[in-house]
């Protein structure tokens, strides 16, 4: 009768260590499910951006070279305006660039 006592014990404290373990397992797996989850959602975003930023340069290398075209790049590339333009300057600065 004493063995099965002891027996029931351990076989209920073996139970409950592989339970509490098996739950550390299922959170800490959910943790880092969670984690790469937002990890995928950030590649996701920057994949999008670079597409965006691909179509982007394809656009303008398939347009033809003409004037427009020159003013554009000269505006975007090198920050420069033409000589009846007015340009203001302000200490104001952009944060969402």
């Amino acid at each position: 009768m004493l063995e099965t006592i002891t027996d029931n014990i351990f076989f209920k404290l073996a139970l409950v260590v592989v339970s509490v373990f098996c739950i550390i397992t299922l959170l800490s797996s959910n943790a880092e499910s969670e984690e790469l989850r937002n990890e995928r959602d950030e590649l996701e975003r920057q994949i999008a951006e670079y597409n965006e930023l691909i179509l982007s340069v394809e656009n303008d290398l398939s347009a033809p070279i003409d004037e427009d075209y020159i003013i554009k790049m000269a505006r975007e590339k090198f920050n420069m305006r033409l000589p009846e333009e007015v340009v203001f300057v302000t200490n104001i600065t952009n944060d969402d660039e």
